[in-house]
């Protein structure tokens, strides 16, 4: 397990008294600290300097819009007659933040999903298959005769992006695939609202027992909510699985307003704060927000300047660790924003997959704390009587996403092409 952000190597297991290292160690080694996404297994089909043809489309920045297999079909035969430059990558939301948590981590993780029964050299299945990390564990997709999902994916001038998507057999993926053990020995799940747009589908029930099987082990649930269209169309959907089920929430600030009706992001953080234990708001240019609960015994006071905004005060207790509300005796809302990363990349080649990586860099975070509990048990990091949910401090969670989300905007895609290194690095 790689340790979130930049550590001194003498504060990675801080501890009070000797443990049993041996024991410890083979504890360790018998359990696998990963993360489980289900996703609705996509290939990005990146387009340059195609701005007329989105439009023709009618695609607007940042959203997707769904084809047919017909539309789809002369979609690309028309790219191709235009001789428009395409570049192929494995996409999803899941699947980009599940590949990104094995750069950061230095864990596997395993992605669940649905597949071509037969692959061909060159198809999109054959790409996705080729360009996913060997961390990332494939073997309990479902075959399914058809073709997988793709996304055409319009780059405008400015970075930003839009989506054509033929969704193929993406949402094949059947309720009884679910691995039970493999969900209940995870360090977290995750899913998004991509997944359940349709009741029928069976990727929908698929999604929802995944959550009900984590949640009832103690797996914290993520849940990300997609583009603001599809939480203004299944907004009471939402909101229900995130009451249910699930104990992060990530979005960014349009589907924030379209999820809380709240334009501030700091005041949506607030409203999501009552259905989920932790909230993660990303705002493109404005950099991030990060809200969560902490009990009132173990709060934390920032040694920065104490900020106000729609919450006066709001980032007071940043210093504080993270936990579920129902571990609070004394639940308090807190609170953190960080603005982009170095004023953000010089020159924006992408925008999507900010999200997915700050996500990413949270469920890391969680699973190092996992992990040092298990294997070090007597830290001073783990005195309090019930556990906390994160191995750092609101404020370096903030931190570690802004970094990591970097890292993804500077880059030609939407996922991690190797760990992220220090700050210092160029």
């Amino acid at each position: 397990m790689r340790f979130p952000g930049n550590r001194i190597a003498k504060h990675y297991f801080p501890v009070t008294r000797k443990h049993g290292g041996p024991v410890a160690a083979e504890e360790a080694a018998q359990r696998r600290w990963y993360a489980v996404g289900l996703d609705q297994l996509v290939m990005d089909v990146e387009v340059l300097g195609a701005e007329g043809l989105a439009r023709e489309l009618g695609l607007s920045s940042g959203e997707s819009a769904l084809l047919s297999e017909g539309q789809h079909h002369c979609l690309m035969e028309r790219l191709a007659a235009d001789r428009v430059k395409v570049r192929m990558s494995p996409g999803g939301a899941v699947g980009n933040t599940i590949n990104n948590f094995t750069f950061l981590s230095g864990e596997p993780a395993v992605l669940l999903g649905a597949l071509d029964a037969c692959i061909r050299p060159g198809s999109p299945a054959f790409h996705y298959v080729a360009r996913t990390p060997m961390a990332v564990d494939l073997s309990h997709v479902v075959a399914v005769e058809g073709s997988l999902a793709t996304a055409v994916t319009f780059i405008g001038p400015d970075g930003d992006r839009s989506f054509a998507v033929a969704p193929g057999i993406s949402n094949e993926f059947p309720p009884e695939a679910i691995p039970e053990e493999v969900i209940a020995g995870a360090a977290a799940v995750l899913t998004t609202l991509y997944c359940l747009r349709d009741p029928g589908w069976p990727i929908a029930r698929a999604a929802e027992r995944m959550m009900a099987l984590a949640h009832a082990a103690g797996v914290p649930v993520a849940l990300g909510l997609g583009t603001a269209s599809l939480v203004r169309e299944r907004r009471e959907l939402a909101i229900s699985l995130l009451e249910r089920y699930v104990g992060v929430a990530a979005m960014n600030a349009a589907e924030a307003e379209a999820l809380t009706g709240c334009e501030d992001a700091l005041l949506a953080c607030q409203r999501v704060l009552d259905w989920v234990d932790v909230v993660i708001v990303t705002e493109g240019p404005q950099g991030l927000t990060i809200g969560g609960w902490t009990d009132e015994e173990y709060r934390r006071e920032t040694d920065q300047a104490v900020r106000s905004k729609a919450i006066p005060g709001y980032n007071r207790w940043e210093y504080s660790r993270l936990m579920r509300r129902e571990d609070c005796a004394s639940p308090h809302k807190i609170y953190s924003h960080i603005h982009p990363y170095r004023g953000g990349p010089e020159h924006m080649r992408n925008t999507n997959g900010a999200g997915d990586a700050a996500l990413a860099a949270l469920l890391h975070d969680m699973a190092a704390n996992r992990y040092h509990r298990a294997t070090v048990p007597e830290s001073d990091k783990h005195a309090a009587p019930v556990p906390f949910l994160t191995y750092s401090s609101l404020s370096r969670c903030a931190q570690y996403g802004n970094r990591v989300a970097y890292e993804v905007l500077r880059g030609h895609g939407p996922r991690l092409e190797a760990p992220v290194g220090p700050d210092e690095e160029s």
